[in-house]
């Protein structure tokens, strides 16, 4: 009988495990991470080409994937980019270039030169604007799949921004329009410097160890802890009941 309890026991324990495991959500901004950044060849506006790994080990990149016929986020997501990048000095633990890459093939050098002008950073040296005959290669190794929409004529995509070490590794993706902040713990990603980070909150994350509240910077436990713990503790409760129900049995 007391083997059948302990077998009835572990079920429980393992079942409870895989069930935390199926509420795990599915967090885009982690994939990809420490993995290399496929290296394809570049073509940039001032008439080089490179490969994207000899770019990077010049200088650590924010890789910025657009295209110049984008009337949505593609031009918010520069422009506050170069906004929160006027806020950070550079230093030697923030070295940085900007590679703006355009995801749509028909994009020609002519229409990335004209999208930089637009934008007065033709002649900045810490932006490069580039084209690359390999996107479906970057896109991929970057966890970014755009769709073509046919009825606006218009890419369905994520604002993404793209850290990239200066060995050709991801360090760290945003999604979205973000703040200078998080800019910042991206720069310290690419030039290996150790910054916390965290899961962005979600509502079907129920059962991490740890919860992370963006305004007070703090974590504090969560459910998960609490599954962690759950199998040591009935563990421990069965011990302690095994050897007061044997010694009380001993004692009739």
């Amino acid at each position: 009988m007391f083997k059948n309890f302990i077998f009835s026991f572990l079920i429980f324990v393992i079942s409870c495990t895989g069930f935390v495991q199926s509420q795990t959500p599915d967090w885009n901004e982690e994939t990809n991470i420490y993995e290399s950044i496929s290296n394809v060849p570049l073509k940039l506006i001032n008439g080089k080409e490179i490969f994207l790994h000899q770019l990077a080990a010049e200088k650590p990149l924010i890789v910025a994937l657009i295209f110049t016929r984008c009337t949505g986020v593609c031009s918010p997501l520069l422009f506050q980019l170069m906004e929160n990048l006027q806020n950070i000095s550079s230093g030697k633990d923030n070295q940085y270039s900007v590679l703006v890459i355009s995801f749509d093939p028909f994009d020609s050098l002519k229409d990335m030169r004209l999208m930089a002008q637009r934008i007065e950073l033709d002649n900045n040296q810490q932006w490069q604007f580039a084209i690359t005959d390999s996107i479906n290669r970057l896109n991929a190794s970057v966890g970014f799949y755009p769709v073509w929409n046919d009825e606006i004529k218009q890419f369905d995509h994520d604002a993404l921004l793209v850290g990239v070490n200066s060995d050709g590794y991801i360090t760290k993706k945003l999604i979205g329009l973000r703040n200078e902040k998080e800019i910042r713990l991206l720069i310290s990603s690419i030039n290996n410097v150790f910054s916390p980070t965290y899961r962005l909150p979600n509502p079907n994350n129920l059962f991490s160890c740890f919860n992370y509240d963006p305004a007070t910077g703090k974590n504090t436990p969560g459910l998960g802890l609490i599954f962690i713990a759950l199998p040591a503790v009935i563990s421990f409760s069965l011990v302690i009941g095994i050897r007061f129900w044997v010694k009380r049995k001993a004692f009739r």
